[in-house]
């Protein structure tokens, strides 16, 4: 290695050989046999001329002659004093084989142990030098490390004082809003104001175009100034078209007035003749060449093939050759003329006159075929001879049912009777006929006349049916039962099976046909047919459901009352078929239902409650007094019962009796909700002090309770006018209810009202952090940022709202009219995207369609958002508002008629007025007008 060049050494893909002396002795090639070289001259040409060349011998390419340099990286950042230039000894082209591999992994475990000695020591001086450089530039944060200790001896009423932070802004940009701005009109603008009043007009009288702007020519013949501006607007396309309509009807004008020849032309046939070469097919005319061509090898591939008559007529109509269509149907009448369709469609094709005969033709060649006949009597105008063609059809075809109900159907009652009683005896087995003679019998024939049918068809149980619904209609009310149970046990018996949805379903039309009982008789054998024991009551509620979305609320009542016999102690099933009394029976119905349920489950609270206010509604008072007091010995100490009592006192202007059973609720069963009824009876009769000692009374014993909280807060702020104590009450009622967001939407409000908007931001902000994910403190945070007049910071907070709940529609509602309106519809249709079911976003999308103006897409929407949550009071005022509006008297009363059904209750608009102390004694109604009234359309 002594004799090695330093280039060598140096690159690693020069070889250290190059440049060097052979050894002696070596002949190149003696190790894969050569002993030597021979040149040409010695033996001659290697190959012929014409020779294929041998791939395997190829001669290598020479080399470009500064490869090898410049593959050498010589840069100085790649010089080491003591190593030279970096790189590898070794060629790329070397094979990496398990020795290398096991080598480097070796290397790899010294470097390894190596640098763990070094790593404490690495470790320690980069926190010095981390440290120093912490000393020398500290974090702002780290500069106010030691204030914000000190926070912590902060009183509140010292944080309150902190003024707040003033506009920082320039003059020029904090009175941007003030100064007026000047926008420049469009070149449109003024190019139609110079214009004038441009008129294009036409006179179809004189016959002449006068086009001139600024001037209508009113008699042919006159001069205009012409020193006047030319309009450069863009042309009315619109007005050019009528003009152009105008001119070809004065030039039809002008030909039907020439009398010279031939010349006179009809203008109204002239233009219908050019609406009758339209072709009416619509394709292309090579297309019907081809079908024709098809049809045409068809007919004569299988000339007894009556589709291809058909197809062939068909096509020759739809043309437009009518007389063709004609010619190929009577020609395919004669090679098929046993087939009832290519005769019924020759009959189609041909005019009345010729139909009659071709109908003629085809009974006398086909007797038996019934729609022939049917076609026969259609094409007939007097009943008489339409009559008298039936007649002769049923001699042809007796047992045709099809023909029996269209001739007894052109029959007066008595004839008809006749008429039924020979279709029976020629179709005994058609049920349609026997049921149609019953009804024409009287009571005692129609009995022996569904006997009979019975006997020729005893599996069918439409027979059994109408023979229950006679019984009814005959007020023989115990016959139903029998002859219901009889129908299905002999039905059974006859191998018919039971099915219970077609059975349920004759129930639904019995009830709707006026058979009452008969529902209900069919809906007890059945409803229990095929329904496992453990599985009745579940599959009988959906059955009353399914019936109920039917409009078959007997047929519902009449599970009900099934299945309370079978499980007289199960409350949800009172508490169903109470709630389906109340919605779809009368007041006795619910109150004798109501009755038996406490009855059965005394401890029922619902059930007592419900009792109580149909009494109260009707009137009778004591009666639903008398209701509670067994309601309180059947459930003692029971908060709903005794919160009831005192709505019913307080709701007829019995107060002091409301007083004395809230204090002996407050002795027996004291519960937050009983000291805020309390709080809220006291402050609604002016005895402020009073409810402020009750409310402070029941913060002591729960003082968890959000709403004892809140009312003690609006009893500060509105009632005592103390804003120091009730930010104080907010502020404590925050820490000890972290999770209550109207609690902290009122500390934020208080603040507002204070004009103190950089505190409500911070209010909201710290409830966002207490309670992340929450759309409605996102929502505040929002709408704080507008009140400020901070457009700009409410999108960026919205835009960061929606990443943290990308499903929220209270916060897509906003979104959609923060929106700049080009972008509303986009905006609405991504909120739909996330939020397909949520109210909000659908009364967002209702009031988007009313801005626009698309009133009957409004009344849609508005309908869909108030069936998705009829709870939704803000959906009501919106919807009622539209329709005082732009709706009729009717419209406006079925949406207060609904709204007063539903009875919301939720709503940021609607609890402004149900929550406000001085409306405590309103209805729905009134918070409706009040909402209606004080609401402005959307823009």
């Amino acid at each position: 290695m002594a004799n090695v060049p330093a280039a060598a050494l140096v690159n690693k893909q020069r070889r250290h050989f190059i440049g060097m002396p052979a050894p002696l002795g070596y002949v190149a090639g003696v190790g894969r046999g050569a002993t030597g070289f021979t040149t040409r001259s010695d033996i001659g040409p290697a190959r012929e001329a014409t020779d294929v060349s041998d791939e395997r011998h190829q001669v290598p390419a020479k080399k470009k002659k500064d490869d090898d340099e410049d593959e050498v990286d010589l840069n100085e950042s790649n010089f080491d004093e003591f190593a030279g230039y970096g790189g590898s000894l070794f060629s790329k082209h070397d094979p990496y084989e398990k020795d290398d591999e096991e080598a480097d992994e070796i290397y790899q475990a010294i470097d390894d142990r190596m640098d763990e000695k070094r790593k404490q020591y690495r470790e320690e001086r980069f926190k010095r030098e981390i440290e120093k450089y912490r000393q020398e530039r500290p974090k702002i944060q780290q500069q106010f490390s030691d204030l914000k200790r000190d926070l912590d001896a902060v009183s509140a009423e010292e944080w309150n004082a902190i003024p707040d932070v003033g506009d920082s802004r320039n003059r020029k940009k904090r009175l941007a809003g003030l100064r007026e701005k000047y926008t420049p009109i469009s070149d449109r603008i003024l190019a139609n104001s110079l214009g004038g009043g441009v008129s294009s007009t036409i006179n179809p009288s004189s016959g002449l175009a006068s086009v001139i702007p600024g001037m209508q020519s009113a008699i042919p013949g006159t001069m205009t100034n012409i020193g006047m501006l030319t309009p450069t607007g863009d042309l009315d396309l619109r007005k050019i078209g009528q003009a152009r309509n105008t001119l070809m009807d004065l030039k039809l004008k002008q030909s039907s007035d020439s009398v010279t020849g031939q010349t006179v032309v009809d203008p109204k046939g002239y233009l219908t003749d050019l609406q009758s070469m339209i072709p009416t097919h619509g394709g292309d005319i090579n297309d019907v060449k081809k079908a024709r061509l098809l049809l045409k090898s068809v007919r004569e591939t299988n000339p007894h093939h009556p589709p291809a008559w058909i197809a062939s007529a068909r096509l020759e109509e739809v043309t437009g050759k009518v007389q063709a269509a004609r010619n190929l149907i009577m020609k395919g009448c004669e090679v098929c003329p046993k087939s009832e369709d290519v005769w019924l469609e020759a009959i189609r094709l041909q005019p009345p006159e010729e139909a009659k005969k071709v109908v003629k033709l085809a009974v006398s060649q086909n007797p038996a075929y019934v729609r022939i006949w049917i076609k026969a009597a259609e094409l007939e105008v007097e009943a008489r001879a339409k009559r008298k063609v039936f007649r002769k059809a049923l001699e042809a075809i007796p047992n045709s049912v099809r023909l029996w109900k269209a001739a007894v159907e052109l029959e007066e009652p008595f004839d008809a009777k006749v008429l039924l009683s020979r279709a029976v005896e020629c179709c005994p087995t058609s049920t349609e006929l026997w049921i149609a003679l019953a009804r024409l019998e009287n009571y005692e024939n129609a009995r022996r006349v569904l006997n009979k049918a019975r006997e020729h068809i005893p599996t069918d149980r439409q027979i059994w049916i109408t023979a229950a619904k006679l019984e009814e209609a005959n007020g023989n009310e115990k016959m139903i039962d029998k002859i219901i149970g009889r129908a299905i046990s002999s039905l059974t018996s006859n191998g018919v099976e039971i099915n219970k949805e077609m059975w349920m379903k004759e129930a639904m039309d019995a009830e709707k046909g006026g058979s009452i009982l008969t529902c209900q008789s069919l809906i007890r054998h059945v409803v229990g047919h095929g329904v496992e024991e453990e599985d009745r009551k579940d599959t009988w509620l959906e059955d009353a459901d399914h019936c109920i979305q039917q409009q078959a609320p007997e047929c519902a009542r009449a599970i009900y009352a099934h299945s309370l016999s079978i499980f007289p102690g199960k409350k949800s099933i009172w508490i169903k078929a109470a709630y389906f009394e109340k919605d779809h029976g009368t007041r006795d119905s619910l109150e004798s239902l109501l009755q038996k349920a406490v009855g059965h489950c005394p401890k029922a609270e619902v059930l007592w409650l419900m009792g109580a206010k149909s009494k109260w509604l009707a009137g009778d008072v004591p009666a639903a007094r008398s209701i509670l007091q067994l309601a309180f010995k059947a459930n003692p100490n029971s908060e709903e019962i005794w919160l009831a009592a005192v709505k019913l006192e307080s709701e007829n202007q019995e107060y002091t009796r409301a007083r004395k059973l809230l204090a002996r609720a407050r002795d027996s069963a004291p519960t937050s909700r009983v000291f805020m009824k309390s709080t809220k009876l006291e402050w609604a009769l002016n005895n402020i002090q009073e409810a402020y000692s009750l409310v402070k009374e029941g913060l002591i014993q729960f003082k968890d309770s959000d709403k004892l909280w809140m009312m003690k807060g609006q009893l500060e702020q509105f009632s005592l006018k103390q804003i120091e104590l009730a930010r104080s009450t907010y502020t404590e009622g925050t820490k000890t209810c972290p999770s209550s967001i109207p609690l902290w939407t009122l500390l934020a409000d208080l603040e507002l009202s204070l004009k103190n908007t950089t505190k409500a931001r911070s209010v909201i902000e710290k409830a966002r952090l207490r309670n992340p994910k929450n759309p409605e403190l996102w929502l505040k945070s929002i709408r704080i940022e507008l009140e400020a007049g901070m457009e700009d910071i409410a999108a960026a907070v919205l835009a960061r709202s929606l990443q943290e709940c990308p499903n929220a529609g209270l916060l897509w509602s906003e979104a959609i009219f923060m929106a700049p309106r080009p972008q509303r519809k986009t905006k609405s249709v991504d909120a739909l995207k996330h939020s397909e079911h949520d109210p909000n976003v659908l009364l967002a999308v209702s009031k988007l369609f009313w801005s626009e103006r698309k009133l009957q897409k409004c009344r849609d929407w508005f309908a869909r958002t108030v069936k998705l949550e009829p709870d939704f009071g803000d959906a009501w005022i919106h919807f009622y508002k539209f329709e005082l509006l732009h709706g009729t008297p009717e419209q406006q009363e079925d949406v207060k008629r609904r709204c007063i059904a539903a009875e919301p209750r939720h709503g940021p608009m609607w609890c402004k007025y149900s929550k406000d102390i001085k409306n405590w004694q309103e209805k729905t109604e009134f918070f409706l007008l009040a909402g209606a009234n004080n609401l402005l359309p959307p823009t």
